[in-house]
């Protein structure tokens, strides 16, 4: 399996460095993210309809994410995988993305309730989903790129 689930030290740990890089104080009335630049927000609202289509746009993005965040990396590199509140997991993007017993990623790359955060090893650049906003933030200027090389239709206005 691909997915490492992390220990909650190793989670703990994780999340404060985290939480420094993007500025996130979760809980807060300011729980606002704030990406270091570069960063881009992505309109995502039309994945949230539980439509159909909404289904097949959610596919497209899966595997377009899936590719850029393999342009970014090395083989031997990993990701983070951080679902709030709930378990965190490392893995290798160049690998098999194992899915859940529902087909879907154990933490999903559109969120689905919680903010999903998908980041580089070294936090230089990731992915961010707020669910509440409805948004996809892509930080960092390598991933930017690799996502503007093949965008998923759900990214495009």
């Amino acid at each position: 399996m691909n997915w490492h689930c992390l220990s909650e030290e190793e989670t703990g740990r994780l999340w404060c460095q985290f939480n420094r890089a993007v500025k996130w104080k979760p809980g807060s009335k300011f729980d606002q993210i704030k990406p270091p630049k570069p960063f881009q927000i992505f309109d995502v609202s039309r994945g949230f309809n539980g439509e159909e289509e909404s289904i097949s746009l959610l596919d497209d993005a899966e595997a377009k994410i899936v590719k850029a965040f393999q342009s970014c990396t090395l083989k031997q590199e990993f990701m983070y995988a951080l679902d709030y509140q709930h378990e965190c997991y490392m893995f290798n993007p160049h690998e098999p993305i194992d899915k859940d017993e529902f087909g879907e990623w154990l933490v999903p790359a559109i969120p689905n309730g919680d903010n999903c955060f998908f980041i580089h090893q070294d936090i230089q650049w990731g992915l961010l989903g707020d669910p509440r906003q409805q948004t996809i933030t892509v930080f960092g200027a390598p991933l930017i790129r690799a996502i503007h090389r093949n965008a998923p239709i759900l990214f495009q206005s």
